[in-house]
């Protein structure tokens, strides 16, 4: 049952980047943030639904037409969960984390961890790519299919959520 929740929030993370990166594309101005849930995925913009929605069909169709670069989104929040726990753990590994220290200690030990935190945000981006391309987005999306859009307002922003469904593999 969870594995079966987990593909469905893959597969529509997959179609929320999607749209988003086509919206970027005809709207560079634009201001977009999503996420993805089981059923679709929600957006919060000011982009209108007319500019919207036609996004989403295509993004879809790119998607099922092997489009799969358009699931990883560089502003995706497994980006800053990957950097926020990579740069974490530079952090305790360079302070010394089992250990005792005055704050002179702790000074001295500065340059070593501000050195592993860079390494760290350098290792991050392209960790957090792959993780997106692996993990948390699944661009297989042949048997999804978009059942409805519901728009409304929430917190000044307009919110557009994106229901999709699983249909059953049409027969040759």
């Amino acid at each position: 049952m969870i594995e079966k929740l987990w593909r469905h929030v893959r597969r529509n993370h997959a179609l929320e980047h999607a749209t988003i990166n086509l919206l970027s594309q005809r709207y560079p101005r634009s201001y977009v943030v999503g996420f993805s849930r089981p059923h679709g995925f929600t957006l919060y913009t000011a982009l209108t639904a007319e500019e919207v929605i036609p996004a989403a069909r295509d993004a879809l169709a790119a998607l099922k037409g092997g489009a799969a670069q358009l699931a990883v989104h560089e502003n995706c929040g497994t980006n800053l969960v990957v950097s926020a726990a990579l740069t974490t753990l530079a952090t305790v590994a360079g302070m010394g984390y089992r250990q005792r220290r005055s704050f002179w200690g702790l000074v001295e030990r500065l340059p070593q961890t501000v050195l592993l935190n860079a390494f760290a945000l350098l290792v991050a981006m392209p960790l957090a790519r792959w993780i997106q391309a692996h993990w948390t987005t699944d661009p297989n999306v042949s048997d999804l299919e978009i059942a409805s859009f519901f728009t409304d307002y929430q917190g000044g922003s307009r919110r557009i959520r994106v229901h999709t469904r699983q249909v059953a593999p049409q027969q040759g």
